[in-house]
């Protein structure tokens, strides 16, 4: 799945980069900043706003001085419900004010940053904070946060290193360069510095997502779910965190877990990555309804996300539904152009959509009269055949496979005869081997099955 950033609401006590499959990565905790109107002190945001009024307003404040508060001020606006747009209006002021207040431009430009706003502006605020403060670990660490968003990771990875020389324990910038190098795909340098936040500073649940997220790349999916345990047990009210253990357990192929995580994630905040993850254990599970009601579902919420469209695609192909999944292919394309799984699915249903037609091969929602598979279900014994039966879908493949291969025999002599008569019975031993096994699709492997004999008819 592909990964965005996004931008969480103002003042948050994280900033979270989150994967298009559904898992978050966590960047950074913004420390409150507070005071009677000075830095440092405990008081609310609104007793904060009340002390830097009275600062503000004094008629004898020095411009220097009034700068300040603004700032201070700024931050406790910002910190509030509604009050970004004032926030930034007092950072313009204070820096009206008083040109060289690093601080207010560090604080301007992350503002900027979690309020989506342009990042090169953001980057130059930061980058003024550093010329006028170069001992300032906090603005590497944050310019560094705005370089991992634009996926300039070299340059995000310099200034965190910058920020960790000037500040050692610095808990957060670890943290944030373990994302960095995730997504570089250094896993095991991830992992390490990962583990040195936590050392730091173990109270940061979304370490130990992020963590659980460079375990799955690294298959060690023991240590993934154990840190997946861990961030749900310190904060069990973050669907994010269902989500991500719904996404180990899934890799897992446990995926009735997974949709129990994933329900649970969906209670929290219904999203779509979180339905479009559990669609997919669905689809994993052969339950195709039920994936596609949560695709459905996604897309309502969302109708531009590129993946549901995508994933939907893969299903409606098992399906037989080549017309809408070429369809949903060409819309995760439009909504995402490097998308290379929908490019390469888009290519394939156009080929078989050119040797097949759109259409599936029957009707395969409503009765027909050859509604039934090739053999007896009053007879039937074994579990897979029973299955069959059972869904009205499967019986039309069957009984598409015993047509088309008796057909294709008919047609056949000799050696090639005799070379269909072993891949049909390797189909059907392989069918009956491998149903009810973890990672075998039977709807996905009776379609491959009918379309190979289709395809060797032509």
């Amino acid at each position: 799945m592909p990964c965005f950033i996004r931008a969480m609401s103002p003042r948050k006590s994280y900033r979270a980069l989150s994967l298009a499959a559904g898992f978050v990565l966590c960047l950074r905790a913004f420390p409150a900043v507070a005071a009677e109107c000075t830095p440092g002190s405990k008081a609310s945001p609104s007793e904060l706003i009340t002390a830097c009024n009275v600062a503000i307003e004094q008629a004898a404040s020095a411009p220097r001085d009034q700068s300040a508060a603004l700032v201070i001020r700024a931050d406790a606006q910002a910190r509030t419900t509604g009050g970004m747009s004032q926030a930034l209006k007092d950072l313009d002021r204070a820096i009206a004010l008083d040109g060289k207040n690093a601080r207010a431009y560090r604080l301007r430009g992350d503002l900027m940053r979690e309020a989506g706003g342009d990042a090169g502006k953001a980057t130059a605020d930061l980058s003024m904070a550093i010329s006028l403060d170069p001992n300032d670990a906090e603005a590497y660490e944050l310019r560094g946060v705005v370089y991992t968003e634009q996926r300039r990771l070299d340059r995000a990875l310099a200034d965190y290193d910058q920020a960790i020389r000037l500040k050692p324990e610095y808990a957060q910038a670890y943290a944030d360069r373990g994302v960095a190098f995730y997504l570089r795909g250094d896993n095991e340098k991830a992992v390490q510095d990962y583990n040195e936040a936590i050392r730091l500073d173990p109270d940061r649940p979304r370490t130990f997502t992020n963590r659980a997220a460079a375990y799955k790349k690294l298959g060690q999916m023991d240590k993934a779910l154990a840190d997946d345990d861990e961030a749900i047990r310190r904060d069990p009210k973050v669907p994010e965190y269902y989500d991500n253990r719904g996404l180990t357990y899934a890799a897992m192929k446990e995926y009735d877990k997974a949709i129990a995580d994933y329900d649970q994630a969906i209670k929290l905040q219904p999203k779509p990555n979180f339905l479009t993850n559990r669609g997919d254990s669905y689809q994993f599970k052969g339950e195709l309804g039920s994936a596609l009601n949560d695709y459905d579902a996604a897309l309502r919420l969302d109708p531009n996300f590129a993946l549901t469209y995508n994933n939907r695609a893969v299903l409606f192909r098992k399906m037989g539904e080549r017309a809408k999944a070429l369809a949903d292919y060409e819309a995760a394309l439009r909504l995402d152009p490097g998308n290379d799984n929908a490019a390469s699915g888009r290519r394939v249903m156009i080929a078989e959509i050119r040797k097949f037609g759109a259409e599936p091969p029957r009707p395969l929602n409503a009765p027909t009269e050859h509604s039934g598979p090739s053999f007896a279900c009053a007879t039937a014994v074994r579990e897979v055949e029973k299955v069959i039966c059972a869904d009205p879908q499967l019986s039309v493949l069957d009984l598409g496979i015993s047509e088309s291969y008796a057909r294709l025999l008919k047609s056949s002599r000799g050696r090639s005869a005799a070379e269909l008569r072993g891949t049909q019975r390797d189909f059907i031993a392989e069918r009956n081997a491998r149903f009810g096994k973890p990672g075998y699709d039977l709807r996905l492997a009776m379609q491959r099955r009918l379309d190979a004999l289709r395809d060797a008819a032509h």
